[in-house]
């Protein structure tokens, strides 16, 4: 089953133009700060931030690359004061002058490196440590020129007695060799230290970058999704009928605020355009009327006017009773037009009528019995279901059964013979009865659902009806704060939902 056609939809209030040029100018006065700002200054944040860590990684890269240059330097110098030491020993126990020669090589190697890297060793080395180390390098270097230069032979016996120089090239060796290997644990010990910092603040910046970004992405998410959210929250408003204007409630002006002026200005275009459907649809009511309301009119006229040029002309010629027939067609065409013009009066009518209590199952009762003669001559069945201990309604007894005993009779009308009417009456909430009168007839073309209240609107023949029963009625039901919705299905049947407001003062 289709959704029933609610015809009491409520526009919200209308806007006018000095409205929109208002809330224009309050928007042309705030700030402008765009989304494609934003989304810039989310990107040179994170650009800035991984610059940073880019610039910082390459300021320790560089730091960690002159470590490892002194480390190797360092691991160099031990390693040439250590192979002086061993041609040191060799030239000792093999009496070898090469030994001699090789060991100042290491130490011219030594004494280089210790010069090429003095500012460092320095920041590692106590100021007197490093002088000291100078000294001893200084003094071994010493002992072995006067070694090489001389004729000394370890086996001498003036030699063998007097070892001092033997003694002092071991003494100043020891010093050389041990402070070198502490220079290189020292600086093995600081680069590990550095390489481990170095992977800490990488994970740590890795952290910090990936936090960065989550907050850049749910910035912009928020900045973009959050207007576009609003956007069709505002769109789906107007669709529901509400037309009121889009107050943008930020303090800065962006793109969306140029899209809530577009949407304002499109409100005003679409209710500028039903206002003209509006009058459109009143001049077509007016057509209608016209047309209809004249034939009616025509009709009994046409028929009053022959029946009495004849009576004029033949009057003497006819008999009582005749004269009296034709009195009676007279009679009948007035109470015709009488009724067409009751129901004009009726449909324009704005008074206030006389409210009472009514009990629903009483109001479709009395309603129906006087449809029971119609639906018996058709052969309908009439299918009653009211549901036990309703309350009571507010309203007109008598507009209320004009209001059912209309429905009645379309549906009966719409019907052939041997037909179904069914009434369904119950609560529908708290604030409202309702009532289906549901008929398996000709149905309603959708083309005209949403006409089937207008004034004067009918799809009968013409002479069939005026169209202005449905329209009372809704004014009827209107005036009581209720509504009436219709569904069809063409060529099959045809629902009236007749809601009526709960008297919530009974005594």
């Amino acid at each position: 089953m289709a959704a029933p056609l609610n015809l009491d939809r409520q526009i919200g209030d209308i806007p006018n133009v000095d409205e929109i040029k208002s809330m224009e100018k309050a928007l042309s006065e705030r700030p402008s700060f765009s989304i494609r700002f934003r989304i810039s200054i989310a990107f040179l944040i994170a650009f800035l931030f991984s610059f940073g860590i880019g610039i910082s990684s390459m300021f320790y890269i560089s730091m960690m690359n002159a470590k490892q240059n002194f480390f190797d330097h360092a691991t160099k110098f031990a390693f040439t004061v250590e192979q002086a030491r061993r041609h040191e020993k060799n030239f000792f126990l093999y009496h070898a002058r090469t030994d001699l020669f090789d060991g100042l090589s290491n130490i011219k190697i030594a004494t280089t490196i210790l010069q090429d890297t003095a500012n460092e060793m320095q920041s590692l080395l106590k100021r007197d440590t490093f002088k000291k180390l100078s000294a001893d390098l200084g003094q071994y270097e010493r002992l072995m020129r006067e070694l090489s230069a001389s004729n000394y032979n370890p086996e001498d016996d003036v030699n063998l007695k007097n070892p001092d120089i033997e003694s002092q090239l071991r003494i100043h060796g020891h010093e050389v060799l041990t402070c070198a290997m502490d220079l290189m644990d020292q600086e093995r010990a600081k680069f590990h230290e550095a390489a481990h910092t170095f992977m800490l603040a990488a994970a740590f910046s890795l952290i910090i970058n990936f936090i960065v970004m989550i907050w850049v992405a749910m910035e912009l998410a928020r900045q973009i999704l959050q207007p576009l959210g609003r956007a069709v929250q505002y769109t789906q408003r107007i669709t529901g009928g509400d037309f009121s204007l889009i107050n943008p409630k930020r303090a800065f002006r962006d793109e969306f605020s140029n899209l809530a002026v577009a949407i304002n200005r499109m409100i005003f275009e679409l209710m500028e355009k039903h206002k003209q459907l509006v009058q459109s649809r009143k001049m077509s009511a007016v057509g209608t009327l016209t047309s209809g309301i004249a034939h009616e009119l025509n009709n009994s006229l046409n028929n009053i006017s022959i029946t009495t040029e004849a009576l004029i002309e033949d009057l003497e010629s006819y008999t009582h009773d005749e004269i009296m027939e034709m009195l009676k067609d007279i009679f009948t065409q007035v109470d015709r037009a009488s009724g067409t013009v009751r129901n004009l009066l009726d449909f324009t009518r704005l008074g206030h009528s006389k409210m009472e209590f009514i009990d629903v199952s009483d109001l479709i009762q009395s309603s129906m019995n006087l449809v029971n003669n119609e639906c018996h001559l058709k052969g309908i069945k009439a299918k009653i279901d009211i549901a036990e201990n309703l309350p009571k309604v507010k309203g007109n007894f008598r507009n209320l059964q004009q209001v059912f005993l209309n429905l009645f009779l379309n549906g009966i009308q719409a019907m052939g013979e041997n037909g179904i009417f069914r009434i369904h009456a119950a609560k529908h909430d708290e604030q409202f009865i309702a009532v289906d009168i549901t008929d398996n007839g000709c149905g309603i073309a959708k083309k005209h659902l949403e006409r089937v209240f207008d004034p004067f609107f009918t799809t009968k023949d013409v002479g069939m009806g005026t169209g202005l029963g449905l329209s009372v009625s809704y004014g009827i039901i209107q005036e009581i704060g209720g509504r009436i919705m219709v569904d069809s299905e063409e060529g099959s049947w045809t629902t009236f939902s007749v809601y009526l407001p709960v008297a919530d003062d009974v005594e």
